[in-house]
């Protein structure tokens, strides 16, 4: 694939491979293991979802303008190494209580790296190459949720809790030296508007773009349904299927087959895939793939269920983001990407006490069940509404800091004559 003959692509995969692995392991040691150590309940969960949630929720929006200014490669590696302090620092942690406040950088810097690097692909490759850039990135990530469960276990089972977080601060180390060599940033310029303005500009153009709009529209109502399942997940591990730890971290495993054989697909199929359309069938069939997962007893049903919703992700994600850079102009990518990644954690945050309290009124299988079912209705109507948008755009603006006619439309300017 002429991809990976792009200096620095091919790096940049593997090692974006390990650094979400370690990060995955992180995911899984908070997530899981710890609240299996500590015997967390719903609320000790939802807990730590806000504390992970909060800070990219609320200064997610804000990071966009950071990544537009120093460009997506510094700003990344900016990321990897805040990542490397808190992992560290996490390693200290000797409560659920010391977990939930070591982790909360976490979410910050989540949104920060994971912004960054959906601003990468559209200033490394052409935009015929632009989905399949994106899947192959995807599936490295995703990569992490096959072999990271497995990882975790081995080495919580043998070192214990804060190894899994000191192998996370390695990955960083790799994430980040991948990252340096690379020649993906503008100039800096000395003077710029001052960053509100900026903000506003990039919440104007979201305002008055219909595709960005929809897009946004149907990325909140599948986030909602992720922290929602966020905060399901350990509970009916632990208590529907009277499962252990591990068996949490196996079914995060399969999960992610269906995750990266659904991405590499997506890497083949190319443009066919990134559209509106597809993007509202995958909420429609993850909803419903979601609410299978959670609703049964069985194990096997609920292996079959997990790795169904893994390939409706895939095909949610990769074109979603696809969407997101083509709609918005590439001097702006930095703020509407990193609104996306606000959205997501602000979704978990809305969500996750509205759980906690839920299942004990409706108990974890119906209130898994009539999410997914709502999560699928909210996706015809969002199919229905994607017939609305018209063509696609393609980004033609190949230097980051010059802005084009395009720009002007976008940010609600006027072209000459």
């Amino acid at each position: 694939m002429r991809l990976l003959r792009l200096p620095g692509f091919g790096p940049l995969l593997a090692g974006q491979a390990v650094n979400a692995i370690g990060n995955w392991v992180a995911v899984i040691a908070i997530w899981g293991f710890a609240s299996f150590q500590f015997d967390a309940g719903a609320g000790d969960i939802a807990l730590l979802f806000v504390a992970l949630s909060l800070p990219g929720a609320l200064l997610g929006p804000l990071l966009g303008v950071l990544i537009d200014r120093l460009g997506p490669r510094r700003s990344l590696i900016v990321a990897n190494a805040l990542g490397f302090l808190d992992a560290l620092a996490l390693t200290q942690a000797d409560s659920y209580g010391a977990v939930i406040v070591l982790a909360l950088p976490l979410g910050l810097i989540e949104a920060l790296a994971s912004a960054s690097l959906d601003a990468l692909p559209p200033r490394l490759v052409d935009d015929r190459d632009l989905v399949r850039a994106n899947a192959l990135l995807g599936g490295a990530q995703d990569l992490a949720i096959v072999v990271g469960p497995v990882v975790a276990a081995l080495v919580n089972a043998r070192w214990g809790l804060g190894a899994a977080f000191l192998a996370d601060a390695a990955t960083f180390l790799v994430g980040l030296a991948v990252v340096v060599p690379l020649d993906a940033d503008h100039t800096i310029e000395a003077s710029r508007p001052s960053a509100r303005r900026e903000l506003r500009e990039g919440l104007s153009l979201v305002r008055g773009t219909p595709g960005l709009r929809w897009t946004f529209g149907v990325a909140g109502v599948t986030y909602v349904l992720w922290g929602l399942f966020g905060v399901l997940e350990p509970l009916y591990v632990r208590d529907v299927l009277g499962a252990t730890d591990t068996t949490f971290a196996l079914l995060q495993t399969v999960f992610g087959i269906g995750l990266v054989g659904s991405g590499l697909s997506i890497a083949a199929l190319g443009d066919r895939v990134a559209t509106p359309g597809c993007v509202a069938l995958a909420t429609v069939v993850s909803g419903a793939t979601a609410a299978l997962y959670l609703g049964t007893e069985s194990l096997a049903v609920a292996t079959f269920g997990v790795f169904l919703w893994g390939v409706d992700v895939a095909f949610f994600y990769v074109p979603a983001k696809t969407l997101l850079q083509r709609f918005t102009p590439r001097r702006a990518h930095g703020r509407v990407l990193s609104l996306n990644e606000s959205l997501e954690p602000l979704a978990e945050l809305l969500v996750a006490p509205v759980a906690a309290v839920a299942v004990g009124v409706v108990g974890i299988r119906l209130l898994g069940v009539g999410g997914g079912i709502l999560a699928a209705g909210a996706g015809v109507v969002a199919l229905l509404l994607a017939r609305r948008l018209g063509p696609l755009p393609v980004l033609v603006d190949p230097d980051p800091r010059a802005g084009t006619q395009r720009d002007a439309i976008a940010l609600g300017g006027h072209t000459p004559g």
